[in-house]
């Protein structure tokens, strides 16, 4: 009886999971559908379950687009700068706080705690950017977010489970806190680093708003805004009847083929570390 029970929760969990997992990929299938789709078959809002056609007009108009190639060169600068900036920040703060015999630690902890709740806000962050003379360069995409919070009291969760003995072990042989942290801490925190900087690449190559507010010049525009920048072209040039690229393609075709072009890169990326990313995750449930 209690195996027959197991084996229907089972499977009701099972097919939510499995109906949830479809009206998530629903979307992106949507997308890559009308992208490869013959432009003048597919209407906005049409749902499709196999491509109409074939049609790569779209990828070669996007592609050949110098803007969107710098600005793709721009997010990949991004994203690279903002994972080693903020990971190498994170990581060493955390190693920090989980030290025991720091002092002042737990009014630290606080401290930072408080930060997740209270935000300076945007004016201010602008301020302080403007004042540091960051503004139109990529260090204000990469700076101001270089710590997160959440991140280092999950880093922190991971380097407590490491045996304080380890390190007593390493002093006694010599090393300093540097060797510690890069030759004990960091190797055996591999799965919490991979988990944390996926987040953190995530993160920077999605970021929209900083851009908008702090990169004031074309040639240093990211991804995200030059997908506003050429929705908002597209629908004017649709509204006003100019053909131009839309005689050879459609405004949706080219929308769509440049949203999967940029999420793209996260895709071939994510198979590669999701082990590591489920392990990360998995560590620090179990941590109380």
């Amino acid at each position: 009886m209690l195996n027959n029970r197991i084996s229907i929760g089972s499977i009701a969990i099972g097919t939510i999971l499995t109906v949830f997992a479809v009206l998530t990929f629903l979307p992106f299938y949507y997308v890559v559908l009308t992208s490869i789709s013959d432009p003048h078959a597919v209407k906005e809002g049409e749902l499709l379950l196999w491509p109409k056609g074939f049609d790569l007009n779209a990828y070669e108009v996007i592609l050949n687009n110098d803007r969107f190639i710098t600005s793709f060169i721009n997010t990949i600068n991004r994203t690279v700068l903002g994972l080693i900036v903020s990971l190498s920040l994170q990581l060493s703060f955390a190693y920090v706080l989980s030290k025991r015999y720091l002092p002042g630690q737990k009014q630290l902890m606080l401290y930072i705690i408080i930060t997740m709740l209270f935000q300076g806000g945007i004016i201010p962050t602008y301020l302080i950017v403007r004042g540091t003379g960051l503004i139109d360069t990529i260090w204000a995409l990469v700076i101001p977010s270089a710590i997160s919070t959440w991140n280092v009291i999950l880093l922190k969760s991971f380097f407590d489970n490491i045996p304080d003995s380890m390190e007593e072990s390493a002093k006694i042989d010599g090393a300093n806190d540097w060797v510690i942290f890069y030759r004990i801490y960091v190797p055996l925190s591999t799965a919490s680093v991979a988990t944390i900087g996926l987040f953190i690449a995530v993160t920077n190559w999605n970021s929209y708003m900083d851009a908008v507010i702090y990169i004031h010049s074309s040639e240093l525009q990211v991804l995200q805004i030059f997908l506003r920048d050429m929705v908002v072209q597209m629908e004017m040039a649709t509204l006003l009847g100019d053909m131009g690229v839309l005689s050879e393609t459609s405004s949706l075709s080219v929308r769509t083929a440049s949203i999967f072009l940029v999420a793209l890169p996260i895709i071939i990326v994510y198979p590669f570390i999701q082990k590591y990313f489920v392990k990360g995750v998995m560590l620090g449930a179990v941590k109380g």
